[in-house]
């Protein structure tokens, strides 16, 4: 529901201010007066994340550790992964049955293959890595110290590993003044991001969308469904929280110093407000500024790496089983709990 500014509750039980109107959540999100490094305790998730961390600091630390990712993308960009991401969906695509899960068999494989490939990690390490990224962007499904564990494992073991070749983590050496914690954020939200998004674009799809059978012919009408996918079923987590670095109006309410906001990226992208015919999927809608990789200097520093691994991924669906259906009644679809990257546990479908 988009509406005026409310008072809730954070997943771990603090009072906030929620934000649902595609004209606050860009404000909430682009306005510096509004700051993460406050949030680096437990009131938005379980567990403490580290500061200093891209996602847990302000400017100017933020911006000097978003300089040094930048720089290392750069020297390793995502781009270069394409033909080879192409050969694994199919490759994962040919090991499917007539029947099966399709976040277990496919999303989630290929979203790990792509964060390893790009980060260097070896094979016998990746399950590891995705357990370790699952509980680290988790909200409330585990125990602090759980999350804390895993963050600190996900980081140590990035300082370790030593894999040469032209990969993210060797530019990193190279670009970042402390390029583990960088690399293990990267992992963590990318990993989870991808598979959120191959699964959530996959469901609408299959119900509020055309199914694989339309998929688009021209890359104009190809892209223009992959941002309408983006706005309709956002990549993984719609509730971004900022604190108040001073008091600021949004809306009808002043949000004082100190208190915390969760920008809802999704009602925002479903405001009548800005998007005309909100609630209906429109495979061709033009003006589609949607808030899903947020806004302003946060803005997602790896949207591209995300369009790229939707693009592919569900192409490859469409030119493989074009049929594909879900197997089970949409109605009893059960979403992963206490993740800051709602998806489907799982997604039974039929691939022929």
């Amino acid at each position: 529901m988009v509406g005026g500014v409310k008072r809730v509750l954070t997943p771990t039980g603090h009072p906030a201010w929620l934000a649902t109107s595609y004209a606050d959540v860009r404000l909430v999100l682009s306005d510096p007066r509004f700051g993460k490094a406050p949030l680096g305790g437990e009131v938005t998730r379980s567990g403490r994340l580290l500061p200093g961390l891209l996602f847990t600091s302000d400017p100017p630390e933020h911006t000097a550790l978003r300089r040094e990712l930048q720089a290392a993308m750069r020297r390793c960009p995502s781009r270069l992964l394409r033909d080879r991401l192409v050969v694994e969906a199919d490759s994962l695509l040919s090991a499917v049955g007539s029947s099966g899960d399709l976040v277990g068999a496919y999303a989630a494989p290929l979203a790990m293959w792509t964060m390893a490939t790009w980060l260097g990690v070896p094979a016998e390490d990746r399950a590891r890595c995705a357990e370790w990224s699952s509980i680290v962007l988790s909200l409330n499904r585990f125990p602090a110290a759980v999350v804390e564990e895993a963050q600190f494992s996900l980081i140590d073991y990035f300082a370790r590993l030593v894999s040469p070749g032209p990969n993210l983590l060797t530019a990193l050496t190279d670009t970042a003044a402390a390029p583990a914690p960088l690399a293990a954020t990267v992992m963590a939200t990318g990993y989870e991001t991808l598979v959120a998004g191959i699964a959530n674009a996959s469901l609408t799809l299959l119900t509020a969308g055309p199914g694989f059978g339309s998929w688009p012919s021209t890359q104009t009408a190809e892209r223009r469904m992959i941002h309408e996918l983006l706005r309709f079923a956002p990549l993984g987590g719609t509730m971004r929280s900022r604190c108040a670095l001073e008091d600021v109006p949004v809306g009808k309410v002043v949000v004082g110093k100190g208190e915390v906001v969760l920008a809802a990226t999704g009602p925002a992208n479903r405001d009548p407000a800005r998007f005309a015919d909100a609630d209906s999927f429109c495979p061709m809608r033009g003006d589609n500024r949607h808030v899903s990789f947020g806004v302003g200097d946060r803005f997602c520093i790896g949207s591209q790496l995300a369009i790229m691994q939707l693009t592919v991924a569900l192409s490859r669906i469409a030119f493989r089983f074009p049929g594909v259906r879900l197997a089970i009644d949409p109605a009893s679809v059960t979403v992963v709990p206490g993740s800051a990257e709602p998806r489907p546990v799982e997604l039974p479908v039929h691939w022929r």
